[in-house]
């Protein structure tokens, strides 16, 4: 019975010794993007014109990458369909643990774009930020941020949804104040 113990405790302590090398070795690089510039709240870029953005780009992992491409989508028409607004080849950038990267691009905001709501006075809208990269030996990764943007002389959008379920609770109250007045006067009399 002792013999039998010892076995199993070899067994677990080696399959235990063979896992970990290879939970290490696979672990994904990853990067974190941050806007750098303007405010640390929000990002203005007026619509109709096009502004040169600064994003950061920092390996936060052990494995050095290669940055291969950078995309900016925009949802104009806050449909929930991004559309690519800026694509840029990095050429292979090489970026060490903790190390960063400045990608400076021009971002044209299209003249209609719609806004989803009002921060302190201005339209705000998303950037999907795409940044694409390679870790030695390792298929392609991708890295994503959602940043909002203040779109002065943009369209607020308001919600339709919102619209017809005032529109339709305000029928459902005048339905039931008519059915209780009915209800009242039949009683009365």
């Amino acid at each position: 019975m002792l013999n039998w113990q010892r076995t199993i405790l070899i067994l677990i302590i080696v399959l235990l010794a063979m896992s970990i090398p290879r939970g290490v070795a696979q672990t994904n690089p990853q990067l974190t993007l941050a806007l750098v510039g303007q405010s640390t709240e929000q990002y203005v870029i007026p619509a109709g014109q096009a502004t040169t953005l600064k994003m950061e780009i920092l390996n936060s992992a052990r494995p050095d990458v290669y940055l291969l491409q950078g995309e900016a989508y925009l949802d104009p028409t806050l449909s929930g369909t991004w559309e690519l607004a800026h694509s840029e080849e990095m050429g292979n950038f090489h970026l060490g643990y903790l190390q960063s990267a400045i990608w400076t691009f021009e971002l044209t905001v299209p003249a209609n774009i719609q806004a989803a709501n009002v921060t302190n006075g201005t339209p705000q809208v998303n950037l999907l930020i795409k940044i694409i990269y390679q870790a030695t030996n390792e298929p392609q990764h991708e890295e994503q941020g959602v940043f909002a943007l203040g779109v002065p002389g943009a369209t607020v959008q308001r919600p339709q949804g919102v619209i017809w379920y005032t529109l339709t609770g305000l029928l459902i109250v005048v339905c039931l104040v008519a059915a209780y007045l009915v209800t009242k006067r039949r009683r009365k009399q």
